[in-house]
């Protein structure tokens, strides 16, 4: 069955493209930190009585 799949040149790249996406989206959820703002609501009251005391 999977031999009839990958039978065409254009079934071949879509599969390519999809493995390259998957990977791709994987290794950013791996390396991309997001912003404090994205934090949750316990860490973003830190870094605020944080800013308050510098201030």
């Amino acid at each position: 069955m999977i031999d009839r799949l990958l039978a065409s040149e254009r079934a071949k790249l879509l599969t390519v493209i999809a493995v390259v996406a998957v990977g791709t989206g994987l290794t950013a959820k791996n390396v991309i930190s997001f912003p404090a703002e994205c934090a949750g609501e316990q860490q973003v009251q830190v870094l605020e009585l944080e800013r308050l005391a510098k201030s």
